[in-house]
């Protein structure tokens, strides 16, 4: 009956540790399962009038201006870097069919406000070059390509969102997506500059 009790308690101990142990290794594959859906729902994709589009990056940039005086400067502007397959019938420029499908614009209280295709004055000798290229180039019915697309003035204090153009002829697939942009580079960059011609 003395080696009952101990054979018992140690018989339940074990379970408990082995229960236990079981538990921990489904909470690591539960939280590895999180991490695998929180990079799919990262990733941006929409399906458009003129073409499938999968949005790689979203980066603030600064491109060339002139100001109210007649004085050259730089503007902060998004670049939207991109793979678009065309699905239309016909062969379409990446930059073309993104104008025609969607729109960078930045919503507040006031409304929205439209933003302007800079793309031509991103500068050369960026790391962007060949996706700006791309961006021109005509896209066959059925074929891909992944280019970049500027576009500008941003306001860093008023949100920035990627929608989706309304067509009256056709249903389109809704789209409304704020982008989450850092200005903290171009920011610091227009400070040293402001420094600098003091």
């Amino acid at each position: 009956m003395d080696f009952k009790r101990p054979l018992l308690l140690g018989g339940l101990a074990l379970t408990l540790l082995l229960a236990a142990c079981g538990e921990s290794q489904s909470e690591d594959s539960s939280a590895s399962n999180e991490d695998t859906e929180e990079t799919t729902e990262s990733s941006l994709s929409y399906s458009g009038l003129s073409g499938d589009y999968t949005f790689n990056n979203f980066t603030v940039v600064e491109v060339p201006s002139v100001d109210e005086e007649g004085n050259d400067t730089t503007v902060p502007a998004v670049l939207v870097e991109f793979d678009f397959e065309n699905t239309s019938d016909s062969a379409a420029t990446p930059s073309e069919a993104f104008s025609l499908d969607l729109a960078v614009r930045q919503v507040s209280d006031a409304g929205d406000a439209p933003t302007d295709n800079l793309t031509a004055d991103l500068e050369d000798g960026s790391d962007y070059d060949e996706g700006k290229k791309a961006a021109d180039e005509l896209v066959e019915a059925g074929e891909s390509a992944t280019a970049v697309v500027v576009y500008g003035p941003l306001d860093p204090e008023t949100e920035t969102h990627l929608q989706a153009r309304e067509n009256p002829m056709e249903e389109v697939e809704p789209l409304d997506e704020t982008l989450d942009l850092d200005f903290s580079n171009v920011e610091s960059e227009s400070s040293t500059e402001e420094d600098s011609e003091e």
